[in-house]
């Protein structure tokens, strides 16, 4: 009976602390849910930032990496004169044989230039020294009053005679007691024709070279002014002073075939051209000299990004197709890739 009594009174403890448990859950309100403490400000512990995005994504390359490559094309007809009303739609362009879409498209038909003008004084101009000189007196002359021209002499050594001037008295007046004699500096008087150029205040740039032969005493040879060239926007055009070709000794010389294959070499690297005069000829120097400038103040422009960005061999291999039948198309072979972070 005592042990009945036992079991019964703890039950009745255990079912009193139940119960008191329960009124007392009832009456207390809810805990609010726990919340995150707010983040720290201090220096020692600054607040979380979003990692910084890398420019070296590909989604980054193309406003990066890819550089407008803008290529001034001249364009003739069968006749060799210029061509002008060509539209867009008329030209192709290709790089390392991929055609390329082009993105901007002009024609210029007088555009301001700045000519550097390179007359040989060497041994071998005795003869045609003043022809020579009255060429550049008309080329000085067809200028216009927004153009700029220097004027450098060679020999064995190169000598700038005028720097860049819009003043064509001044070029004149430069041209006087000019003497022939020694050798044929033609590289380092390019070279120096590149130097001067760097003053230029406009952005179409033309070196003139005025010459009876090849280069016998320059102290940087062919590769090294060919590698300058197409490192520089810079057309080349010669004006090449001949013995007379009716002369067979003339056309079996060696030296003459060397020389007008220089010529041609420096001027389509450019995108320029090269001209032929001959001793003992006459010419209506004023209508060349206009022809000339007439060609040299208009130009054609396209302007691509190249498919391939910086990808690849540092030249490019530029070509340009017209669709006219019989034209004649003339620009820069190529361009080397901008290594920097800024053509």
């Amino acid at each position: 009976m005592k042990a009945r009594t036992r079991v019964w009174t703890g039950s009745v403890f255990v079912i009193s602390l139940l119960s008191a448990g329960l009124i007392l859950t009832a009456q207390t309100p809810a805990n609010p849910p726990p919340q995150n403490p707010p983040a720290a400000t201090s220096p020692q512990n600054p607040p979380a930032t979003p990692p910084a995005e890398n420019p070296d994504d590909q989604k980054y390359k193309l406003a990066v990496d890819v550089e407008l490559v803008n290529v001034v094309a001249t364009v003739l007809d069968e006749s060799g004169k210029y061509m002008d009303g060509l539209k867009r739609e008329d030209f192709k362009i290709f790089e390392d044989g991929k055609e390329q879409q082009v993105s901007f498209f002009s024609h210029d038909l007088r555009v301001p230039i700045s000519v550097g003008v390179l007359v040989d004084t060497s041994g071998s101009m005795k003869h045609k020294l003043q022809q020579a000189l009255q060429t550049v007196r008309e080329i000085a002359l067809a200028l216009s009053p927004q153009d700029e021209m220097f004027l450098i002499t060679f020999a064995s050594d190169a000598d700038v005679r005028h720097k860049f001037t819009n003043n064509i008295q001044d070029v004149q007046k430069s041209l006087r007691d000019v003497k022939s004699g020694g050798e044929t500096a033609a590289y380092d008087a390019i070279g120096m024709g590149m130097q001067e150029m760097k003053r230029a205040k406009h952005s179409k740039k033309i070196l003139i070279l005025v010459t009876d032969g090849f280069d016998t005493k320059s102290r940087i040879n062919a590769m090294d002014v060919e590698d300058l060239l197409k490192r520089n926007e810079v057309l080349v055009y010669a004006i090449g002073i001949d013995d007379d070709e009716n002369d067979p000794y003339v056309l079996r010389r060696e030296k003459y075939h060397i020389y007008h294959y220089m010529l041609n070499r420096l001027t389509s690297t450019t995108g320029g051209r090269a001209y032929r005069m001959f001793t003992g000829r006459t010419y209506a120097l004023q209508g060349v000299a206009q022809l000339l400038l007439d060609e040299l103040h208009q130009q054609y422009t396209l302007s691509y990004y190249p498919t391939s960005g910086r990808e690849g061999t540092a030249w490019r291999q530029v070509e340009v197709k017209v669709d006219k039948t019989g034209s004649q198309i003339r620009h820069k072979t190529g361009y080397y890739v901008s290594q920097g972070s800024n053509q």
